[in-house]
């Protein structure tokens, strides 16, 4: 799952509001849920297989 545009958006304004921890913290939730779901395509074999290279 790619981060969408309006996804993107909302953190920026979020942190031009002040919200700098509620940012980070939320960016991090995001950056987590990223790599979790691309682990688990990786080993269930749905997404792509980097070390065959």
């Amino acid at each position: 799952m790619a981060l969408s545009q309006s996804a993107v958006s909302e953190l920026l304004e979020a942190f031009r509001a002040g919200e700098g921890v509620d940012l980070i913290r939320e960016s991090v939730r995001l950056v987590m849920q990223e790599l979790i779901e691309a682990e688990a395509s990786e080993k269930s074999g749905t997404g792509p297989n980097f070390d065959e290279r």
